[in-house]
């Protein structure tokens, strides 16, 4: 091993012994962790790579590849030999970072971008940096090489604040990425073929990639496509030379060689092959070019093509009421995790996606009960019969979207295919036909009403694993109305008719005892309020382990951008004192790359099942940062509201006018030619009266009564910012964004001091709205609703709006910083900027100060920043005279935080150590880190933690 060069990177301790989470690719030790090992027996086939560098989480996550690490400390691999190599790793798409450590250097190169090795029209060996290591012999070591080893320090890689460093952000770009690349090309091609009116095409066209991933895996005999037009030798020869007859011949022998439908090309009278048709095909595939070459087709082999990316693929041409939703691999990734751990699988459990699309979530499942049993097997080859058996005994998929069952088949057929050596797929592999058996054409909802039915004569009854991405639609099938129907007396009416609950609700119906399920839904299920009596229900009837909410992240979906969570839970009841845990994911940079979800400690929540079945804002208060805010959200709510206040004076109250150019509407003389005040007008200032004009149309759906448009009035903008105005002008007309308070003349001095009242609360209003509203946030970023205004307190004694000065500092955080965060993620301050000097003063005294209660004695030491961390000392009594707190204590401190407590840095990103009188706060120098907020939180688990200790 080349143990100075991985040394400056800290890939190995100054002992030569690796660090936890890099595992070597040959002479493997017994007892591996099985997810790991299934990476690492995919990195041999590169037989290039010698370690796999993993970074480790402690809480049920597989581990993720975090890079690739190659030692040539001899000099065995060329440079031509390792853009080779970096091309293979590019292509392969799970290693975002490839190290190569050679006599004098190591070198870095991305893998999770463009492809960087690919230069003026050749292949090329371009690191995206050189760390020297031969200068840590010397006395002086230059700062800037010091600087270039902290920042692609492993330590960094496996606690996540690599890709936090705005310094590393250009070496991840996700939409230039090698499956990306591949999966735009296939789409543009089919969009030029016009697949969609020509299904022939469209199916030859995926036809293509499942022969060229068997081709690149060199299945097919030397000299086979050659007999099928005369001189060919790979399938692209066989398309832009030969007939349409050469092609159908081709695709007969395949499909009578391997069985199944796989090969079919299903031609009908208006669907056939023609010359014109191919000739026009192989132009337009041949046309696919990256930078003037024919890059994609002809040099991008899928010989390491990960077999998901291709179901990936194949999810952009299916319907279904998705619209354009595709679930990212690293997203499926994640749901299979807490669905099926391999710490609990035996090998035999029988999974189903109940709208299964292209089959991203059964592939994954499949490869994993594989998985389970090579490691049972000492990770020998499986034999065919096993396999299919594996796949018969345990995949089963129902689609209503004939062309998505199709692709759902072709994309087993290449996983089966992925994990067979190639001479055995051609001498011993047959398919069994799966549609139709364990891959139906129809609808989950007939299953549920007919089991027994002899469409899934083959189907279990029950299942131990239900999951996948359904439909989110607010219409039913025709079966789906009807169980709708007979369940609408037990549980009420469906929210919005919308499937995805009915699947949620079927699917948990259709697990055996001890089964989970995990199903992607609309995030309405937790914050929609129309949803609650729904959602409760479901929370009161099954155990409901985890919820994985993804309000916070845009972009997550390709081709759409709706806000989801996923649901984990199990075929039993709820304990009356268990506990859900509330996971809020945050958009961060390894989130919009798909490098891989973030999940610290302050995005975990555990919400007490009482709580969780009674009230429904306790979602929306972990996505601000839970803890402590939801006894403030609680109070609040508990106060006399706006809607109270103004119904006891007997006041007009209500939004403004909606107009209508058609439909029912009816004319409003009162408003028509009237001054009318543009809702943009309505400013944080006040009114701007320069763009008040006058109100032009004569048809309304809604006119209101004239009372709600006269002086005097109290206006408020449906807007989280809350723009208010007293008017007192006469008659304003305005639109339904704004609510008007208007109260008789005589009552003009009362509206006048609730304005005044509302003005001085402004600021808690503002927090209000935020902390305990409908909309804003969770479904558009800064609209709020009607109810949401209703809703504000209005204490008749202002006392009760006095907030403490730990609650003063949570809504402070909240609205300078949490909605920001969920808005904008990676783009907030909060993950943007390093927390400065005045941050960290401001967070040591609020820690001290929620603790100064119990331990008036505790004191903040300087903080020291080190390596990408902020490590953050407080003591009782006489400040400590410790190495570990002085000049030159960063050995002390890595020694610390990487070898006694990593796996809690890596998986939660937070460390609290005790030592003697000292208290030692670790986390990463984000700002999200520091601000006053979180030091309640951990003032709080610290006061836990010492009270454990009989303090």
């Amino acid at each position: 091993m080349a143990v100075s060069a991985l040394q400056c990177v800290d890939l190995t301790r100054p002992d030569g012994e690796p660090i936890p989470g890099l595992v070597p690719v040959r002479g493997r030790r017994a007892g591996g962790r099985l997810d790991e090992e299934a990476v690492v027996a995919e990195a041999g086939a590169f037989h290039r790579v010698d370690h796999v560098f993993f970074r480790r989480f402690g809480d049920g996550r597989s581990s993720q590849v975090a890079a690739f690490v190659v030692d040539n400390s001899d000099e065995r691999l060329t440079e031509d030999a390792l853009s080779q190599l970096h091309s293979d790793v590019w292509r392969h798409g799970v290693a975002p970072l490839l190290y190569v450590a050679w006599p004098t250097r190591i070198d870095v190169l991305t893998c999770a971008r463009g492809p960087d090795f690919w230069h003026g029209g050749s292949r090329r060996y371009r690191p995206v940096e050189h760390l020297d290591h031969v200068a840590r012999t010397a006395t002086h070591i230059d700062s800037a090489l010091q600087a270039k080893r902290r920042r692609f320090s492993a330590l960094r890689l496996a606690d996540g604040t690599f890709w936090d460093d705005p310094q590393n952000r250009g070496l991840a770009r996700h939409e230039e990425g090698a499956h990306q690349r591949l999966i735009q090309a296939v789409v543009e091609t089919d969009g030029a073929l016009d697949g969609e009116k020509s299904p022939v095409l469209r199916r030859l066209l995926l036809l293509i990639v499942l022969i060229k991933y068997l081709e690149d895996r060199e299945v097919f005999p030397s000299g086979w496509f050659g007999r099928f037009c005369k001189g060919t030798r790979t399938f692209f020869d066989v398309l832009r030379e030969g007939s349409p007859d050469d092609v159908r011949r081709l695709l007969d022998v395949l499909e009578r060689r391997f069985n199944g439908d796989v090969f079919s090309l299903r031609q009908g009278p208006n669907a056939s092959l023609t010359e014109e048709r191919l000739r026009k095909f192989a132009d337009l595939v041949e046309a696919r070019t990256l930078k003037a070459q024919r890059y994609l087709w002809e040099q991008f082999s899928f010989k390491h093509l990960p077999v998901e990316v291709v179901s990936h693929l194949y999810q952009r041409f299916v319907k279904g009421g998705h619209g354009a939703v595709y679930t990212p691999l690293f997203l499926a990734s994640l749901l299979l995790d807490r669905a099926m751990p391999y710490d609990k699988l035996d090998g035999r459990e029988r999974v189903l996606d109940p709208a299964c699309g292209s089959g991203v979530f059964l592939v994954g499942a499949f490869r994993r009960l594989i998985n389970v049993w090579r490691s049972r097997n000492r990770w020998q080859p499986l034999d065919v019969n096993t396999l299919k058996a594996i796949l018969e005994r345990s995949i089963f998929g129902i689609e209503l979207d004939p062309g998505a069952v199709d692709l759902a088949v072709f994309s087993l057929a290449l996983a089966v295919c992925d994990t067979l050596k190639p001479n055995v797929i051609w001498r011993e592999l047959r398919f069994d036909p799966l549609r139709g058996r364990n891959i139906i054409e129809g609808d989950f909802f007939s299953f549920v009403t007919s089991p027994q039915s002899d469409a899934f004569a083959a189907w279990p009854k029950q299942f131990d694993v239900v999951i996948g991405n359904p439909p989110f639609e607010s219409k039913l099938s025709q079966a789906g109305q009807a169980l709708n129907r007979t369940m609408e007396g037990e549980r009420g009416e469906l929210p919005d008719k919308q499937s995805a609950y009915l699947f949620l609700e079927q699917g948990l119906k259709s697990l055996r005892p001890g089964g989970s399920l995990c199903l992607i839904q609309p995030s309405g299920f937790l914050h929609n309020r129309r949803a609650v009596e729904f959602s409760q229900g479901i929370i009161r009837r099954h155990r409901v382990s985890d919820i994985l909410d993804f309000v916070s992240i845009r972009g997550l979906y390709d081709g759409a951008d709706p806000k989801t969570v996923a649901i984990l839970a199990h075929s039993r009841q709820p304990a009356e004192d268990g506990w859900i845990s509330h996971l809020t994911f945050r958009r961060t940079f390894s989130v919009s790359q798909r490098i891989g979800f973030e999940l610290d400690h302050y995005d975990r929540h555990r919400v007490p099942q009482q709580l969780a079945e009674t009230d429904p804002l306790v979602w929306r208060v972990n996505l601000l940062g839970g803890g402590r805010l939801q006894e403030v959200s609680e109070r609040l709510r508990g106060l006399p509201t706006l809607a109270d206040y103004v119904a006891s004076k007997g006041w007009d109250y209500g939004e403004g006018f909606i107009a209508a150019k058609e439909g029912k509407r009816e004319p409003a003389p009162f408003l028509t030619g009237k001054p009318l005040l543009p809702t943009g007008a309505l400013t944080e200032s006040g009114i701007d009266e320069t763009k008040i004009g006058t109100l032009r149309e004569t048809h309304f759906a809604s006119a209101r009564n004239q009372g709600r448009f006269s002086a005097p009035l109290v206006l408020i903008k449906e807007h989280d910012s809350l723009p208010m105005a007293f008017w007192d002008k006469g008659f304003l007309a305005y639109r339904h964004k704004i609510v008007g308070i208007h109260a008789e003349p005589s009552d003009r001095g009362a509206l006048e001091a609730l304005y005044g009242s509302l003005r001085q609360s402004h600021h808690i209003h503002r927090f209000c709205s935020a902390l305990n509203g409908s909309q804003a946030l969770v479904g558009k970023a800064t609209a709020i609703l009607k109810q949401d205004i209703d809703a504000l307190p209005c204490p008749d004694d202002p006392s009760e709006l006095r907030f403490s000065f730990w609650e003063e500092a949570l809504r402070e955080d909240v609205l300078d910083y949490m909605a920001e965060f969920i808005r904008l993620g990676q783009g907030s301050a909060l993950l943007r900027e390093a927390a400065g000097k005045k941050e960290l003063a401001a967070y040591a005294e609020m820690f001290c100060r929620m603790l100064g209660s119990v331990y008036d004695n505790l004191k903040a030491h300087d903080p020291i920043v080190l390596d990408g961390l902020i490590y953050q000392p407080f003591y009782f009594g006489e400040r400590p005279n410790s190495k570990r707190l002085g000049r030159g204590s960063a050995k002390e401190l890595r020694k610390l935080v990487y070898d006694v407590s990593h796996e809690s840095l890596r998986t939660v990103r937070l460390v609290r150590f005790y030592l003697e009188n000292v208290i030692l706060i670790v986390k990463p120098d984000r700002l999200r880190y520091w601000i006053r907020s979180t030091a309640i939180r951990d003032a709080d688990e610290t006061l836990t933690d010492l009270r454990q200790e009989g303090f």
